[in-house]
């Protein structure tokens, strides 16, 4: 029994030792629980989300057609905005506050075709380790595509991983649903040539995603994790009260996977006051 028990503890220190460290691409002040960013304020929405060249981490992508004024639609950001629930209805019980608003396609195909050209977001990434979308539309059909490269590449440098709509008996949407939370994203596969977003550590990657609705996408929330740990732009919701000297700030502790904790138990935490992070050893 007792060689036993040593085998598995031996298993069980090579398995601990193979995991891989990762960390929350957000803030995980501006997190919940389980890692998941919230577009629910408009602080969080302009701290994280611009167009390409502003610094963000989530790059904006206007639609590729342009509309009866001759402008090529962008996205909107209002943390205000209510989604819609499971049941189709905006701003009741189950919807979610704040998105990221998605232009729609040029309105000829409701469900979009093989070329969404629809707003959009873009991710440039150090690596990839999990990536989930939290969506909602007024439709009860989420259509668009998705497109990634090895590599931080343009958008059009990027190939299609999959493109969802509905037409026929052709192709299938995302999900017949008005909101859905879309994990995982990352195992996602060309069923073609089965291509899929690079997980490797160290590897760097690019992620679009294109609206293929003629309804706009709600884009409500994200949870993304790499294998390398980013800086978290200053200011936005996960600074205190404005003003308020470090000193004075409540302390928070954060394991290092972003997840909110007590910091009462021995181990290593992101500890964080204010404006000041940084990493601590509890013994």
């Amino acid at each position: 029994m007792k060689k036993v028990l040593l085998t598995l503890a031996a298993l069980t220190a090579v398995s601990i030792a193979n995991a891989q460290q990762t960390y929350n691409y957000f803030d995980p002040a501006d997190c919940d629980a389980d890692g998941w960013l919230w577009f629910d304020t408009q602080e969080k929405l302009e701290k994280y989300c611009g167009f390409e060249n502003e610094g963000k981490k989530v790059i904006l992508l206007s639609a590729v057609w342009e509309n009866s004024n001759g402008d090529f639609e962008e996205p909107t950001l209002d943390g205000n905005l209510k989604g819609y629930n499971a049941e189709g209805k905006q701003g009741e019980e189950g919807s979610w506050t704040g998105a990221i608003s998605l232009s729609p396609n040029d309105g000829k195909l409701s469900y979009g075709g093989d070329n969404p050209i629809g707003g959009g977001i873009m991710l440039q990434l150090p690596d990839i380790a999990e990536y989930s979308l939290a969506l909602s539309t007024e439709n009860d059909l989420i259509c668009l595509g998705l497109y990634g490269s090895e590599g931080i590449v343009p958008i059009n440098d990027c190939s299609v991983i999959q493109i969802y709509t509905k037409m026929g008996w052709i192709n299938t949407a995302l999900a017949k649903v008005s909101q859905f939370k879309w994990n995982d994203i990352q195992n996602v596969t060309n069923k073609t040539n089965s291509f899929k977003l690079p997980t490797a550590k160290g590897k760097s990657v690019t992620s679009a995603m294109r609206n293929n609705s003629k309804y706009p996408l709600l884009v409500q929330g994200i949870r993304l994790f790499t294998y390398t740990q980013t800086e978290y732009p200053a200011g936005g919701a996960s600074v205190g009260e404005i003003g308020m000297e470090d000193s004075n700030a409540p302390v928070e502790f954060f394991n290092m996977q972003g997840v909110k904790v007590s910091g009462d138990e021995p181990g290593l935490y992101i500890r964080r006051q204010g404006s000041k992070v940084e990493k601590v050893i509890i013994k």
